[in-house]
C-alpha cells in the first residue's frame, strides 16, 4: 500500500494541474448553506437578481475549475471581487486534471481541505473561495497539498470543463424556458467582455 501511495503521490505531484470544483446549489437555501459576500460585507444572495458567477445553469452545481501553479480561476467572466463560503458536508465532487483537462483522480464526498481553504478550520465540511477580479485565488497554496486525494480518491469519473458548456447550458435552458432573459443577459455581458465578441459570435461558439 505504501509503494501504491507513494506511486500515486508523485504522479499527481507530477502532472495535476487543475482542479474541477463541483458542489450542489439551492438558490432558495433556507438554513444558510452558502453564502457571497463582495469584500465589503454585502450578502449577494440576498440581492434579488443575484445569480452566482460558477452556476452551471444545466446541473445547478456551483463549479469552478482552478489552475494550481497560477493558482487561478479557469475562464473567470464575472470580472469582480467574490468570497464565497459554503457549508458542504460529503455532497461535493473534486476532481484533479492533468494539462489538458483530462481526469487524472477524483474525491466524491467531503472537502479535501488539505488543499482547498479554509483549510484546518473546514473540517472536510466546509469551502472558501475567494476570487479576485482577475480570478486569482490569492490564500490558496503555492504547492498543492494532495494527501486528501491519496487517502480518499478514486478513479475519475467524466466532467466537462470545456469553457463554453456554462453559456451552452444557459442558452439550452432559455430554449427549454429553465432561465429567464435577465440572467441570460447577465451571462452573455460577462461572456462579451471576457472575449470581446459580440453575442451573435458567442452563439456561433455555443452552437458549432
Amino acid at each position: 500500500m505504501k509503494t501504491t501511495n507513494a506511486k500515486l503521490k508523485s504522479r499527481l505531484e507530477q502532472e495535476a494541474r487543475f482542479l474541477h470544483v463541483s458542489i450542489p446549489y439551492d438558490k432558495d437555501d433556507k438554513y444558510g448553506l452558502i453564502s457571497f459576500d463582495n469584500g465589503w460585507m454585502t450578502e449577494l444572495e440576498c440581492e434579488e437578481d443575484f445569480v452566482p458567477p460558477m452556476l452551471n445553469v444545466e446541473t445547478q452545481r456551483l463549479e469552478v475549475t482552478v489552475d494550481l501553479k497560477e493558482r487561478k480561476v479557469v475562464d473567470w467572466i464575472y470580472d469582480e471581487f467574490i468570497r464565497m463560503w459554503a457549508k458542504v458536508c460529503d455532497s461535493g465532487t473534486y476532481t484533479l486534471l492533468d494539462a489538458d483537462e483530462k481526469p487524472l483522480w477524483q474525491i466524491n464526498g467531503y472537502v479535501p481541505n488539505a488543499m482547498i481553504p479554509p483549510y484546518e478550520d473546514g473540517f472536510g465540511d466546509y469551502l472558501e473561495l475567494t476570487i479576485e477580479q482577475d480570478g486569482s485565488l490569492p490564500h490558496w497554496q503555492t504547492i498543492p497539498d494532495f494527501s486528501d486525494f491519496i487517502k480518499d480518491g478514486e478513479a475519475p469519473k467524466p466532467i466537462r470543463t470545456n469553457k463554453w458548456q456554462h453559456a451552452e447550458d444557459a442558452f439550452y435552458d432559455v430554449m427549454s424556458h429553465k432561465l429567464n432573459n435577465e440572467e441570460m443577459k447577465w451571462l452573455l455581458q460577462r461572456l462579451m467582455a471576457k472575449y470581446t465578441l459580440t453575442p451573435k459570435e458567442i452563439l456561433k461558439k455555443i452552437l458549432y
